[in-house]
């Protein structure tokens, strides 16, 4: 355990490793007004982030930094048990390969799903291009997976998010958080006081000179708070968090919908299905978890290692010095572009024999499994925050390619 005390709060770290650049980027975190009054515990495949650290969780009291959640809303692991003990792997992979993934989106929109619900909708980019994204896969460390048990059974296992939808969210409203360090609720008011008292006062001429001076005080303001770390607070802060349950909602929904395609062009059947979500506020704990799961006692939770080396099936203990979380996988060994110099393709390739998949090449050598952390280092630490029923190993992967 780690403590990394910042001048607000002190952050407690569970990694047995964990490198400079996080601990720096947690430290200056703990050094800023967000985290007053939160309880901060970073989980053991802690790394750092663009923004933010993988691996963190805070109970959210009356302010946030969309930042610190990041831009992929309700990104997670969909785990569905299926009934049948054997499978046509070409079939299933024809399917994968139907969904679109990528950048790509669905030609139609086949979804009833609501963005207009959004407080923010109107500044939303293309929203036709959004509600099509419901139902597709994505890239990166996003994929299809079928895992099978010490019994057989086998379990398909979907990881995506909310695409570009949570993207533009979190950009929004990072956007208003700056905004209002900025002073813009106040530069509103001045602006509408000098208004109202030029025009009173038989000053109308004089009305745009001193609007003029007062944007570029306004403008001219530079922020002691790094933009990437101010926060909501107020009805923005409300605001937030009514758009990223809908966030939330759009990725569950569109896991569960390619998984409807999968189980429908397939003919699989589905026994019992679960979410697994890393990146998201629960509204009704508070709770914020970047890069980590929930573990209350008695849930059930997917954590997956790698592509060669499968998931941990687990349940959580709920423990509350955890901030009732866990670890949301093994946590990455090396950067994206570490991994695209030095991951040789063949060792690639040959790491994933016995496992079924059309997605090993150069494109996907970023997530290859020597760029993350073993088994081992993952097994080694979750023992405080859930019971493992077991590591299920793959027989099926699929990513973008």
């Amino acid at each position: 355990m780690l403590e990394i005390k910042g001048k607000v709060n002190t952050a407690i770290c569970y990694a047995k490793v964990i490198e400079d650049d996080a601990i720096k980027q947690i430290r200056t975190m703990c050094d800023y007004g967000l985290t007053e009054g939160s309880k901060i515990r970073i989980m053991p495949d802690v790394h750092a982030g663009a923004g933010c650290t993988i691996g963190t969780t805070m109970i959210v009291t009356d302010k946030v930094c969309p930042n610190v959640v990041g831009v992929d809303i309700g990104c997670g692991m969909y785990t569905v048990q299926l009934k049948e003990k054997e499978l046509d792997f070409k079939k299933i992979d024809e399917v994968c390969h139907y969904i679109p993934s990528g950048r790509d989106v669905w030609e139609e929109n086949n979804s009833d799903f609501d963005l207009e619900r959004l407080r923010c909708y109107k500044s939303l980019k293309n929203p036709d291009r959004l509600e099509k994204s419901m139902g597709t896969l994505g890239s990166g460390n996003h994929f299809i997976e079928i895992d099978q048990a010490s019994n057989g059974t086998y379990y398909l296992i979907i990881h995506s998010g909310s695409r570009n939808l949570g993207k533009q969210v979190a950009e929004y409203y990072q956007q208003v958080a700056i905004e209002l360090h900025m002073g813009k609720e106040e530069y509103a008011a001045k602006k509408a006081e000098i208004i109202k008292t030029y025009k009173s006062t038989g000053k109308s001429k004089e009305i745009q000179t001193a609007l003029v001076e007062l944007k570029k005080e306004y403008e001219s303001k530079i922020l002691d708070i790094p933009n990437s770390l101010c926060w909501l607070y107020g009805q923005a802060f409300k605001d937030y968090l009514h758009d990223i349950e809908i966030c939330q909602e759009f990725a569950r929904k569109s896991r569960e919908k390619m998984a409807q395609i999968i189980l429908e062009r397939t003919g699989m059947t589905a026994e019992e299905s679960f979410h697994t979500i890393h990146n998201y506020i629960d509204t009704e704990e508070m709770i914020l978890r970047k890069g980590a799961i929930a573990a209350h006692k008695g849930e059930k939770v997917l954590i997956p290692v790698n592509m060669r080396d499968g998931s941990i099936l687990a349940i959580g203990k709920g423990n509350d010095e955890w901030n009732q979380s866990a670890p949301h996988g093994a946590g990455r060994l090396m950067s994206r572009s570490k991994a695209r110099e030095t991951v040789d393709i063949e060792e690639y390739k040959k790491s994933m024999n016995g496992i079924y998949t059309t997605s090993v090449n150069e494109c996907t050598l970023d997530e290859a499994p020597m760029a993350y952390k073993s088994l081992e280092d993952i097994i080694d630490v979750v023992s405080e925050s859930v019971d493992i029923v077991e590591v299920m190993k793959p027989v099926f992967n699929f990513k973008a390619s």
